[in-house]
This record gives structure tokens, C-alpha cells and sequence, in this order.
């Protein structure tokens, strides 16, 4: 009966959280689309276990512990090779696992099939940002041990580290692949993030209570972790968001302005929206993995009184940043009536 008890107020605790959300969004989308992508977040999961037992069969220099090696064990060259590969390796097998789930849970729908197009087309850059953003961390990891005599990544507060950047990256995947083609505004990408994430926190919590076997966890889990999944998807959601819009933004504020100097998307070849997609796509994971890691981190070391006000600035930050993604959307919008008016009257002139 307690444990009836303890799900249940878990899954109100949920829907709470997804109610105030969905009703910040400026022009939300429908129910249907929502209860799709909270069922989407629920397999979100699977990616997750998927590559815990990859690395534990299969791939054991995927591990969290182990894939800093080569770093470590190798001369400098062959061991940043393999290290690279290895990151490489990682983001794809995330990249595949949940792309899969994705279209299979989408009863291979057109959209979900065009999303994943899509994805496939910009994940090469997907994979560098995850590469990046996982590398940085194992490199703490290195200059640790090399300087002071400490470990990092082969800690728990290491596994956490690496952990929380699979998690949002595979949450992030969860949204792209189901809900790219209907986001309208940068809000939807907030609200549909949010959703993901909550549907995250809520089975990852039902796995844990049932695992453990202390209904107690449960109730805790559903004070602490929930916010903090909604916070870090918010966050995601919101530089998904604008990197979803990346070509009206840079046209409406101009391009160099905001991407800094010109010469490096001449370098590159690359079109100034692209960069500035990627600058936001970066932002995005490593703001949001930071956030994550940082409150499981206070909760590892008995520090979780430290972890509540910044859970309760995350949740403001949310809502400031539904404020300042509607301010966007608006503008881009007039931007859009503007064009089609003159492309009408032109029209009409001729």
C-alpha cells in the first residue's frame, strides 16, 4: 500500500511540474505531441542501460573509468588517437541506441524518419560537441592525477560527471528526433525538453525505488532529482531552441555580431547560422551538464543543502528564459510578416 502510495504522489509531483511548464509556453503544442514526448523520455532510459551493458560485455574501453586511459597509458600521440576514437565511438553508439527507440517508438511516423535525416546530416558536429564537452572532463581527470595525486573520472564524482553529459545528450536526442519538424518557437523546445526530462527523472526514480527496495529514495527523488532533470532539459531546450532558429536570428540581429569574427566561418566554409547553431548546441550541453553534475555532485558528498538554492535559481532561470525565447520568437515572427508583406506587394507592383 505504501509503495501505491509513494508512485503515486510521484506521478502527481510530475504532472505538476509538467503542468506549470506547459503553461508558460506562449502558444503550446498539443496534448497529443506532449504525452508523445513524455513517452519518448520514458525509454529515454534505455540508451542509458544500452551502454552500461555495451562496456560491461562488449566494449570495456567505453567505460567511464577506462576510456581516459589511453591518455595515460599510451605514448601521446597513439594515446590521444585511440582517446578520440573511443569519444567518437561513444557519441555514435548513443547516437544509434536512441535514434533507434526514437523511430521505433514513432511507428516509423514521416516526421520521425525526416527528423533523423536531419540529424544524421548535422550530428557529425553533434558528435564533436559531445566529444569535446566528455574530453574536457577526462582531462581533469589527467592533470588530477599528474598534479595532484588525485583521481577524478575514476571517482564517483567523476562517473557523475560523464554520466550527466550521456544523460542530457540522450534527452536532447530523445526531443530531436521526435519533435524537431513540429517545434514552431524557441518556447516549444523549453516546454518539449522539460517533458523529456521529466518523463527521465520520473522512471529513473521508479528503477531506483524498486531496485533499492526503500520506498524513502523515492520521495527524495521526487523533491530533488525531477527539478533538477527539468532544469537542466530547460536549459538544453532553450539553446536548442535558438540553434533551431539559428538562420532568422542571425539574419534579425546580423550574422558577425553575435558570432563573434567573421573570418572563422570563412575558414571553414561554413554558412554564419551553422556557426552560431553550434555555438548554441555547445552552450546548451555544457551549461546543462554542468548544472547537472554540479547538484549530484553536492548530493554525493553530503552537500545537498547546498544543492536547494540552486535548484530554485535553475527554476527561475526556466522562466526567465521562456521571457527571453517569446521576446525571440516575436521578433522573428514580425521579421517573417515584414518579408511576406513586401514579397506581396512586390507582387502585386509587378
Amino acid at each position: 500500500m505504501i509503495n501505491v502510495f509513494y508512485f503515486t504522489l510521484l506521478a502527481i509531483t510530475t504532472l505538476f511540474w509538467g503542468y506549470i511548464f506547459y503553461k508558460k509556453d506562449y502558444h503550446p503544442q498539443p496534448l497529443k505531441v506532449v504525452y508523445q514526448s513524455f513517452l519518448m523520455g520514458l525509454f529515454s532510459m534505455v540508451p542509458v542501460f544500452a551502454y552500461k551493458y555495451a562496456y560491461q560485455h562488449f566494449l570495456p574501453g567505453l567505460a567511464e573509468y577506462q576510456i581516459f586511459r589511453p591518455l595515460l597509458d599510451s605514448p601521446i600521440l597513439s594515446g590521444l588517437t585511440v582517446f578520440i576514437l573511443n569519444l567518437i565511438a561513444l557519441s555514435l553508439i548513443l547516437f544509434i541506441l536512441s535514434g533507434f527507440i526514437s523511430i521505433l517508438l514513432n511507428f516509423f511516423n514521416h516526421y520521425a524518419l525526416v527528423n533523423l535525416k536531419n540529424a544524421i546530416k548535422d550530428e557529425p558536429l553533434g558528435f564533436t560537441m559531445v566529444s569535446m564537452l566528455l574530453g574536457g572532463g577526462i582531462c581533469l581527470q589527467v592533470w588530477s592525477e599528474k598534479f595532484f595525486a588525485t583521481s577524478v573520472i575514476g571517482t564517483a564524482g567523476g562517473a557523475i560527471l560523464f554520466l550527466a553529459a550521456i544523460e542530457e545528450y540522450i534527452k536532447h536526442l530523445m526531443v530531436r528526433i521526435t519533435d524537431d519538424s513540429k517545434i514552431k518557437d524557441i518556447d516549444d523546445a523549453i516546454t518539449l525538453s522539460i517533458i523529456v526530462g521529466l518523463a527521465f527523472a520520473f522512471i529513473e526514480t521508479v528503477i531506483y525505488g524498486f531496485i533499492i527496495g526503500e520506498m524513502n529514495i523515492v520521495f527524495f527523488r521526487m523533491i530533488v532529482s525531477i527539478p533538477i532533470h527539468l532544469v537542466a532539459s530547460g536549459i538544453f531546450g532553450y539553446y536548442y531552441g535558438l540553434a533551431h532558429f539559428a538562420k532568422p536570428i542571425t539574419e534579425l540581429k546580423g550574422g558577425e555580431k553575435i558570432v563573434g569574427k567573421a573570418w572563422l566561418p570563412k575558414l571553414l566554409t561554413l554558412k554564419i547560422s551553422t556557426v552560431y547553431h553550434e555555438e548554441k548546441m555547445v552552450e546548451g550541453i555544457f551549461f546543462a551538464t554542468v548544472f547537472h553534475a554540479a547538484m549530484n555532485l553536492f548530493f554525493e558528498f553530503n552537500l545537498g543543502f547546498l544543492a536547494i538554492p540552486f535548484i530554485v535559481l535553475g527554476i527561475l532561470v526556466i522562466f526567465r528564459m521562456y521571457k527571453k525565447g517569446q521576446s525571440e520568437s516575436r521578433l522573428i515572427d514580425n521579421m517573417r510578416k515584414a518579408r511576406h508583406a513586401k514579397i506581396k506587394l512586390r507582387t502585386l507592383l509587378n
